[in-house]
């Protein structure tokens, strides 16, 4: 049975700049505003100060790795806090975290949930290593079906709960807010429009930015003052830097600038006109009132409308299956429709920030995960 403030632990592989990582900082801070008891274990990252300032306490453990000395090393970890703070129940997120700790919670007799923020590899060895919990959360209803498929998890023991956007944090910014991010950031203020990519610069995300970067530059010979943003940071980030390079000396001029790692993220979406970018990005944008293009490595859905936003609510507002190809030419098109037409923008701002308040704000992520940890703990 549950006591009046429970106790969590939660597990993330680590806590860097990604949207399961900011997705479990926003539902731990959300689970202690309802009184829950919340501690946090991980490989640590740039977002360990957010837990800090929240006052959550965090603990260093390799959750990150498949090695196995380091796995038995955050076994032990993770057992002496369980034990050391009277863990009532484990919220693990990952496949690593959850396989670690699924031992420890039944040793214990504590619940065990796990949630899948992303389709995880399947098949032969992968499936072996996917644990269900007692039970499971998907971010996304595309997420529960493929894990009820590849892993053959119990689709009755799969509940669906959304990201969290505190859309306190990510707020609608006034004409002189958007003015002073701007200064800030030091973009001169004939730049216009202002465009915004944020992700991890890692592989195919990286290609993803560079995409981005490509779109951009074709739209500078229309648009000549427009100017794009990429934050993020990764292992291509050179990569992706280096194409910055090439497209700015083509240009003569800056058209393409790299930020790397930003941890204000509400003041780089303030200065924005439009937003690239999927997932997270997208939601914490569209909380702001910017009109976002769904994109990421797969592809593009196009602006986030009232036309699409059921559909990609089902993917999380990720790339996944989407009907555009992953091409600067398709990017140019949705940008150009976008900066030709000032109503547009503002109307599918309003929209999008409409959903996020009813879908994805963080109190009420934070409350249908508290209804299913009751469940669990009685059962």
């Amino acid at each position: 049975m549950a006591k009046s403030k429970a106790s969590v632990l939660m597990l993330p592989m680590s806590l860097g700049i990604g949207g399961a990582e900011t997705h479990v900082i926003s539902l731990s801070k959300g689970l202690k505003s309802l009184g829950w008891q919340v501690y946090v274990a991980s490989h640590g990252g740039e977002r360990v100060r957010d837990l800090e300032a929240a006052g959550i306490p965090h603990f260093h453990a390799p959750l990150h790795s498949r090695w196995p000395l380091n796995m038995a090393k955050a076994h032990k970890i993770i057992s002496k806090i369980v034990d050391t703070y009277d863990i009532d129940l484990i919220h693990a997120h990952a496949r690593i975290p959850i396989w670690i700790s699924e031992s420890i919670a039944a040793r214990r007799t504590i619940p065990l949930v796990a949630t899948y923020h992303w389709c995880f590899k399947g098949g032969f060895p992968w499936a072996f290593f996917s644990r269900q919990g007692d039970t499971t959360i998907a971010v996304s209803e595309v997420i529960k079906q493929y894990i009820a498929r590849e892993f053959g998890f119990d689709p009755e023991k799969i509940t669906v709960i959304p990201n969290g956007i505190d859309v306190s944090a990510f707020y609608p910014p006034t004409p002189e807010t958007k003015a002073s991010a701007r200064y800030k950031l030091e973009v001169p203020e004939e730049r216009n429009p202002l465009i915004v990519y944020v992700s991890r610069m890692d592989g195919n995300l990286a290609d993803a930015a560079i995409i981005a970067a490509e779109a951009v530059s074709e739209l500078s010979r229309k648009y000549p003052g427009i100017m794009l943003l990429i934050a993020g940071d990764g292992t291509d980030f050179a990569q992706v830097k280096a194409k910055a390079g090439e497209i700015n000396s083509s240009h003569d001029k800056e058209v393409i600038r790299c930020l790397g790692f930003l941890l204000d993220t509400p003041s780089l979406y303030a200065a924005a006109d439009i937003v690239i970018g999927m997932s997270r990005v997208a939601l914490e944008a569209m909380s702001m009132e910017k009109p976002v293009v769904l994109f990421g490595p797969e592809g593009s859905f196009g602006p986030v409308s009232p036309d699409n936003s059921d559909i990609l609510g089902k993917r999380n507002y990720v790339s996944l299956n989407p009907p555009y190809p992953p091409g600067p030419g398709v990017l140019c098109r949705f940008m150009d429709e976008l900066i030709k037409d000032p109503a547009k923008c503002a109307s599918l701002g309003k929209f999008g920030r409409e959903v996020v308040v009813k879908h994805h704000s963080e109190e009420s992520v934070a409350r249908a995960t508290e209804k299913l940890y009751r469940q669990v703990l009685k059962s």
